[in-house]
């Protein structure tokens, strides 16, 4: 074969390889530009969530409210009932006993202190509902810098990919380049 037509060939090789190259990668870029829009489409919908994933939090927040003071009104009925007829059992009794005297024991000492103790106890119902909506929304405060977190590794995770196939491009044309030279000479 004459050295021309074998540089014929090989440029007709290299314009076959070329236009195979940069098939691939334009195939290459279309899938990754496909990708991107696919995500971007992915966040528009979950960004679309977020007025209703805030109105699930509103929700369970009024719930919480609402079921503390239901069993705090009931819990406070049912004591008032009780106190109402532990009073009208002992009351007929300590009238008996005690006459005019008011003794420690009196059944309106009795009802102050449960009075009291139930109060208490509806009090720390409800600032343990308050305490467990705080705790949940502080959770959730702690996943901002975690978030951040993720997308600053993710950009450096990237990052490297990209300049380790960078390196790994400049390695190959050196190398191209070396074999070029060896076989010139």
């Amino acid at each position: 074969m004459s050295k021309k037509t074998e540089i014929n060939q090989n440029n007709s090789n290299n314009t076959i390889s070329s236009n195979n190259n940069n098939n691939f990668n334009d195939s290459i870029n279309r899938s990754i530009d496909e990708t991107k829009d696919n995500i971007k489409k992915s966040l528009d919908e979950s960004r679309n969530q977020i007025p209703k994933i805030n109105n699930i939090v509103n929700s369970y927040q009024e719930q919480s409210i609402q079921t503390a003071k239901e069993i705090s009104e009931q819990y406070l009925d049912s004591q008032k009932q009780v106190v109402n007829s532990l009073q009208s059992a002992w009351r007929p009794y300590n009238e008996i006993y005690n006459g005019p005297v008011t003794n420690f024991f009196s059944p309106d000492a009795a009802v102050n202190a449960y009075t009291r103790f139930v109060s208490n106890v509806a009090d720390n119902t409800v600032s343990a509902i308050r305490l467990s909506n705080n705790v949940i929304f502080s959770t959730l405060d702690a996943w901002k810098p975690l978030l951040q977190q993720a997308k600053d590794v993710s950009r450096h995770i990237s990052n490297t990919g990209v300049n380790t196939a960078r390196v790994f491009e400049q390695n190959s044309r050196q190398l191209a380049a070396n074999a070029k030279d060896a076989a010139a000479n």
